[in-house]
């Protein structure tokens, strides 16, 4: 699953669905097209999300910027929701979640749809934190942060308490990593490599008390 954007040619691509998901308290309306490859005689399935916050960026910079913008946390909170839309549509066996990017997406889904994840760090330096103190935004300045993140991520704030606020700030890969802990009793985050695993395991304290990282 993953955003299209805007200066990639992507072929012939089949419609799938469309959906309304409600990001910062509006009605966001996402289409879904796929397209399949073939690698080593297996299908691949790509779902794609086209949405004008995903279209509008590049190949080279897939990301609003900077990452104190408001509208980079809409774009996180749409691509989580697309994303737990997604599975609890296609009922897969696992979820594999690369990075922080949508690690948010369980904290959507009901405790009898959800799904088995494996959270694969690539980079973990980056976390998916957003520095919320520097959002030049109106509402944010008068509204508590943790009750501006609930409206834009569609979470109640308890929720964002508990699953993505780390050391002081907001932290989506927090979100995957206590889902692991919370209910597959901390077993399946894994390093890119076992040179990276042991690196994380052992300067990077959001994997503490993980049994290992794979």
């Amino acid at each position: 699953v993953h955003p299209m954007f805007g200066d990639v040619e992507y072929g012939s691509l089949d419609e799938y669905k469309s959906f309304a998901v409600v990001v910062d308290g509006k009605t966001q309306h996402v289409d879904v097209l796929t397209l399949e490859s073939e690698c080593d005689g297996i299908t691949r399935t790509w779902y794609m999300l086209k949405h004008d916050l995903f279209t509008k960026q590049s190949k080279k910079a897939p990301y609003p910027s900077p990452m104190t913008k408001l509208q980079v946390l809409r774009y996180f909170s749409l691509w989580n929701q697309c994303v737990a839309f997604l599975l609890a549509d296609l009922s897969p066996d696992v979820y594999h979640c690369m990075d922080y990017h949508a690690a948010l997406a369980p904290l959507y889904m009901q405790a009898d749809r959800q799904v088995p994840m494996i959270l694969v760090l690539h980079n973990a330096d980056y976390m998916g934190i957003v520095e919320t103190d520097f959002i030049n935004d109106r509402y944010w300045r008068t509204v508590a942060a943790l009750r501006r993140l609930s409206l834009v991520f569609n979470l109640q704030t308890e929720t964002i308490r508990k699953y993505c606020m780390f050391e002081g700030r907001f932290n989506m890969l927090k979100a995957g990593v206590a889902f692991i802990k919370e209910t597959q009793g901390g077993r399946g985050v894994c390093g890119v490599s076992v040179n990276y695993a042991v690196e994380l395991k052992r300067e990077k304290t959001l994997f503490s008390g993980l049994p290992a990282i794979m």
